[in-house]
C-alpha cells in the first residue's frame, strides 16, 4: 500500500498532537514531520519530501499564506492543504491564490479531514462546506459585478432594474429610490437600451439571464 507522506505545520502543540493521533488511525497515511512555524516547515519540506502539507494560516513570523506561496514554488509536488479555524474571505482567497489545493476548517470531522488529505494527494481541490459557500458567494458577486461593467449600468440604473425584476411599478420604484417618476421612466429607457430590449418583461428576463440581479 502506498503511504501518503504528511507534514503537519501548526504552532499549537495540542493541535499537532491531535493530528498525529488522527493520522495514526489511517494506514494509508504516514506522518513524516511536524513544524511549529512556517519557516521551519519550509526547511523540513526540503528534507522530508512530504506529499501533503497540513498548514495552519495564523502562525508567528511567516503566515500560512506566505508559506503556501513559498512552498508551492519550492516544492510543487507537495500538495498544500490549509487547516485552520478561520474562514475569512481574505484568508481563503489568499491561500488559494498562493497555491493551496484545499482549505479545511479545524471543526471538520476526522473522516472529512482524512478524505481531504487523500483528495489533495490526488491533486483534487477540496473545501470545507462553509468555505465553499463563501467561495460561491464571492464568485457570484464577482460575476455580477463583471456583468454590470460589461453592460455599463450605473448604480441607479441597477437599482431600478432590481426593483423592476421584483415586480415594482414605476411609482413604487420612484418611492423606493426617492426620485421622480419622470426620472424613473428616463432611466428605464437607458436600461432598456443597454440591455437591448424594449419591454419590462424582456428587461427582467435579460437581467436574470446575464446574472445582474
Amino acid at each position: 500500500m502506498d503511504h501518503i507522506r504528511v507534514l503537519i505545520v501548526d504552532d499549537h502543540p495540542i493541535v499537532r498532537q491531535g493530528l498525529r493521533s488522527l493520522l495514526s488511525n489511517y494506514p494509508d497515511m504516514t506522518l513524516v514531520g511536524e513544524a511549529g512555524d512556517a519557516a521551519t516547515a519550509v526547511e523540513m519540506a526540503s528534507q522530508l519530501a512530504p506529499e501533503v502539507i497540513l498548514l495552519d494560516i495564523r502562525m508567528p513570523g511567516m503566515t500560512g499564506v506566505e508559506a503556501a506561496r513559498l512552498l508551492s514554488r519550492q516544492h510543487p509536488s507537495a500538495k498544500i492543504l490549509m487547516l485552520t479555524s478561520f474562514d475569512d474571505e481574505e484568508y481563503v482567497t489568499g491561500a488559494l491564490q498562493a497555491g493551496a489545493f484545499g482549505y479545511i476548517l479545524k471543526s471538520a470531522s476526522d473522516e472529512m479531514l482524512a478524505g481531504a488529505v487523500r483528495a489533495a494527494y490526488r491533486g483534487e481541490r477540496i473545501l470545507s462546506p462553509e468555505v465553499m459557500n463563501r467561495v460561491v458567494k464571492q464568485y457570484a458577486h464577482y460575476s455580477r459585478a463583471q456583468a454590470l461593467r460589461e453592460i455599463g449600468l450605473t448604480e441607479d440604473e441597477n437599482n431600478i432594474l432590481r426593483l423592476l425584476v421584483s415586480g415594482a411599478s414605476n411609482p413604487k420604484i420612484a418611492t423606493e429610490l426617492h426620485i421622480s417618476e419622470t426620472s424613473v421612466k428616463r432611466k428605464l429607457q437607458d436600461v432598456f437600451e443597454k440591455l437591448g430590449v424594449t419591454t419590462r418583461a424582456q428587461a427582467a428576463a435579460e437581467a436574470v439571464r446575464r446574472g445582474v440581479v
